[in-house]
């Protein structure tokens, strides 16, 4: 299984509007310089969904990295289930029908 692990991009942006990712922030902080990035077009990930694709090259390794345009969030893939989604909160209530306010 694969997740997906949202990650900070130093980004170089043309005046033409192109993207180029220079280096990622991983998870724990541990900073990877990209050396070469090479625009793919809109692929689906292992982990989630599916976003603008760029093969970068990281330590030697063509990795992928999304982008969504919808939540103009980065991601990779990563190892490891996926974060469990929060558990539901028990209902309370709201209006307490047998409250009275004082004087009454």
């Amino acid at each position: 299984m694969s997740r997906p692990v949202f990650v900070s991009v130093l980004l170089e942006m043309s005046a033409s509007g192109a993207r180029h990712p220079l280096a990622i922030t991983w998870e724990d902080g541990s900073r990877y310089e990209i050396t070469r990035s090479l625009y793919v077009g809109r692929r689906a990930a292992r982990s989630a969904g599916s976003g603008e694709c760029w093969l970068c090259r990281i330590a030697g390794r063509d990795i992928p990295l999304y982008y969504s345009p919808l939540s103009g969030r980065w991601w990779m893939d990563g190892k490891g289930d996926p974060e469990p989604a929060p558990a539901a909160e028990p209902y309370k209530r709201v209006k307490d029908r047998d409250y009275k306010p004082a004087g009454q």
